[in-house]
């Protein structure tokens, strides 16, 4: 299957390649043959894209290309490359760079050409491909020019820097020591052939590293030696070895691999040096000041000679080999270190040919242990297949399926049973309806509307089963697709609704039912609200009755004395007019006692405009309070209606033979006025005051006059601004409490603490309703058993 996909892959890109130079017949069949290469690439990109996905963007690229599409071929050019490159298919990203390069180049964008073609050169490079990078310097000389004449320059990176005869070495002010790469200066050549067979003949990762490990010992003169090698984006240290005080080559324990935290072994500042730029570091003698005395393994454990040699690979680093002497200066001769450059090229080729083994072998047993899972997968595929089919067979729904024709390809046992006739027989009719009879109908018609939708189709239908009896069925069908996604088919499941539907019949009568029964209650609710209305209303009256009895009884009484004393006033001034006697006017001025009279009198009339003035004030506290709202909110005094309830509720506050007059405590902050439904508002203040009395004379059962007098009755009400936009009410009275299960439950509709026929449980719902549904604020009642409780509202000052 691989091979078949790599010929699909370049069997397109070579038509395409060729598609300019062939007739529009051609042309035709090689869209074809590309058409269906993609559709096979497309699948497979589907199912594995880190291996495929990139060559189906290249190949449709190159096809957007050739119909001239420009704008979308460059974006899956740059998709295709990138794809490439993330997983490490380094000959597919040289061909998508080149590929690029050429498209671009004949759009006449030498610059965009020119990075493309370089970045494909580099990818050749790194690939070892020496034929076509010889091919693209031969056939793009001018887009290739800037990395030719770096070449020129830097031919042979070994041979830029000579060895100062006798001078230590490190990284400044030369990179490396000159390092000749010509056998011819070895004085033994047949050991350097037989180390390099050494290393080529070992496969195995482990012991390719232990035998580089003690050949680069053996032929350099060091004493411990250091492998690092890269594991994904880190370095790591490979292998340790370092020759004890007894001649024995032993590892090195290390807590960790990491080259981070093992500055104890080596010099991390030498290794990130070589690291970086690629060259070798050479410390010939440590006793000569050299760049590397800053570093702490340097200046702890002091070698006499320090190599740390970069392993390389067409110019890529594969591996850091660090070794040194910690006894003996200058071990790290000319002839050794050509010796080390060489076996590190061959070690290079080998560490690269041994990782790909050991991936080959990870591969291969992970691909067995695939396999495995494969077929301990496909036998429980087939276990669950088998269970499957039991399930469906019991399941108590109907499925079926049926191809474009109306030939049924399934069905289960429950459609079987429920019709009435044999599975077999109906696998066996070339269409559905030679056995369903008139029930075929519709479902014919919905066959045709699932196959003219995407989405699922949903429908009832009716069926008569083997009873006898009509059944209402609800079918949900969606289209059967394959692979390509072309329909086959349709695929259905029928839910036996007829319960379903009866009780939902029955759901609807008792709706109704419960619709009727509804309304009895919103109009006994409506009676409990009027009943609660009235209830204001008789406080109202009594409160307004009370209060004004006694200036009108006041006035009442001094009407009756006035009218005698004006009459015996005036039958004196008929005797003045008459010219009567002075003798007689005298007695009858001491008769009357006009003197008194006419002190008296004026007195009588200031105190009957005293009780004109009260009742004026109780008619204008009325009309405060019972004032009607408009369908708007006004500003209004909050004080004012709170006074106003005060003052209806007084005659509840005096004074009785059974208690002491209740004290009200007013502490009123300096409020603005608020826009509010006032006559809302004063009902508010009325249930609460009402209530908080109704509290104090349940807290005083049971307590004599004197126990009261003592700890007397009190009502606070405190108003305070909150901010620029609330203001806060409080009114508390010193009653009782009540309990934590009470409070959880006080604003609730109907509920009520009060004995039957003395509440409806409607008016602290109706001061909740009115505070935080009408108004937009808040209320909450604080209360302690035995102590008090206390209600405080917060309103906006601005509706």
């Amino acid at each position: 299957m691989l091979v078949t996909m790599m010929h699909e892959f370049y069997d397109a890109l070579a038509d395409l390649a060729i598609y300019a130079d062939v007739t529009p017949a051609e042309r035709q069949q090689i869209l074809k043959r590309v058409g269906a290469s993609q559709k096979k690439l497309k699948e497979f990109a589907h199912h594995t894209p880190l291996n495929y996905q990139h060559k189906f963007d290249l190949v449709e690229a190159e096809l957007l290309r050739v119909l001239g599409q420009t704008a979308e071929a460059m974006e899956l050019y740059d998709r295709a490359i990138t794809g490439a490159k993330a997983n490490e298919y380094l000959n597919e990203e040289a061909l998508a760079c080149e590929l690029a390069a050429k498209f671009y180049l004949s759009l006449e964008r030498e610059k965009f050409a020119r990075v493309y073609m370089i970045d494909a050169y580099d990818c050749y490079v790194r690939w070892g491909d020496k034929a076509k990078v010889d091919d693209l310097e031969k056939r793009y000389p001018q887009l290739l020019k800037p990395i030719l004449e770096l070449a020129k320059l830097s031919a042979n990176p070994l041979a830029n820097f000579p060895i100062p005869a006798g001078q230590n070495q490190s990284l400044h002010p030369s990179i490396h020591p000159s390092v000749s790469a010509s056998v011819s200066d070895f004085g033994n050549f047949s050991s350097l052939l037989k180390a390099c067979q050494a290393l080529s003949r070992e496969i195995q990762l482990d012991r390719l590293i232990a035998k580089l490990m003690q050949l680069a010992m053996t032929n350099t003169g060091s004493d411990k030696a250091v492998l690092i090698l890269p594991n994904g984006n880190q370095w790591e240290i490979a292998a340790t070895s370092a020759i004890d005080n007894y001649g024995v080559d032993r590892p090195i324990d290390l807590s960790s691999a990491t080259l981070d935290e093992n500055s104890e072994i080596l010099p991390l500042k030498i290794v990130d040096c070589v690291k970086n730029l690629l060259k070798p570091v050479i410390v010939r003698d440590i006793a000569q000041k050299c760049d590397w005395d800053s570093d702490s393994y340097i200046l702890k454990y002091e070698p006499q000679s320090a190599l740390c040699w970069p392993i390389l690979d067409r110019g890529n680093l594969v591996g850091i080999l660090y070794l040194e002497n910690r006894l003996t200066a200058g071990v790290f001769t000319r002839d050794r270190l050509q010796l080390l450059n060489l076996l590190c090229s061959q070690a290079a080729i080998c560490l690269q040919n041994a990782l790909l083994y050991k991936k080959y072998q990870d591969d291969n047993q992970q691909l067995e242990r695939s396999l495995a899972k494969f077929t301990r997968t496909e036998a429980q595929l087939a276990d669950q297949k088998q269970m499957l089919q039991a399930i469906i067979d019991v399941a108590p729904i109907w499925i079926w399926m049926v191809n474009l024709s109306g030939k049924v390809q399934f069905l289960n046992e429950t459609f079987s049973q429920h019709i009435g006739v044999p599975v077999s027989a109906f696998l066996a009719v070339d269409h559905y309806k030679d056995l369903m009879g008139e029930d075929a109908a519709g479902c014919m018609v919905s066959d045709a509307a699932c196959l003219a939708q995407d989405l699922p189709h949903y429908s009832s239908e009716t069926f008569k089963f083997v009873d006898g009896k009509l059944h209402y069925l609800e079918i949900t069908k969606v289209q059967l697709k394959n692979c390509q996604g072309e329909t086959i088919g349709i695929i259905g499941l029928g839910v036996d609704a007829t319960e379903r539907k009866r009780a939902a019949e029955l759901l609807q009568e008792q709706n109704q039912q419960l619709e009727e029964t509804l309304k009895d209650l919103q109009q006994a609710q409506l009676q409990l609200v009027q009943n609660e209305k009235m209830s204001a209303l008789g406080n109202l009256v009594a409160g307004v009755a009370h209060e004004i009895n006694n200036p009108i009884g006041f006035i009442s009484g001094n009407l009756n004395e006035a009218k005698r004393s004006l009459e015996d006033v005036i039958e004196h001034l008929k005797l003045y007019r008459s010219a009567a006697p002075k003798s007689e006017m005298a007695d009858h001025a001491e008769e009357i006692d006009l003197d008194y009279l006419l002190e008296d009198l004026p007195k009588m009339i200031d105190s009957m405009q005293v009780g004109c003035d009260r009742i004026c004030s109780i008619s204008t506290s009325l009309r405060t309070f019972s004032r009607g709202d408009k369908d708007y909110k006004v500003p209004f005094n909050i004080h004012e209606g709170i006074n106003s309830a005060i003052l209806i509720l007084k005659h509840r506050l005096k004074a009785n033979e059974y208690r002491p007059q209740i004290e009200v405590m007013t502490k009123y902050g300096n409020l603005p006025k608020i826009e509010c439904f006032p006559g809302q508002l004063n009902q508010v203040f009325m249930n609460l005051l009402a209530n908080a009395i109704d509290a104090l004379e349940e807290s005083n059962l049971g307590r004599s006059f004197t126990e009261i007098a003592a700890n007397p009755n009190r009502i606070t009400i405190c108003t305070d601004v909150m901010g620029e936009a609330h203001i806060k009410i409080k009114i508390a009275d010193n009653g009782t409490g009540m309990k934590e299960e009470v409070k959880q439950q006080i604003f609730d509709h109907l509920f009520t603490t009060k004995g039957v026929g003395k509440g409806t449980g409607l008016g602290l719902a109706i001061v909740h309703q009115i505070a935080v549904e009408k108004h937009g604020g808040s209320i909450e009642v604080n209360a302690d058993l035995g102590i008090g409780t206390e209600f405080a509202i917060v309103l906006p000052v601005k509706g």
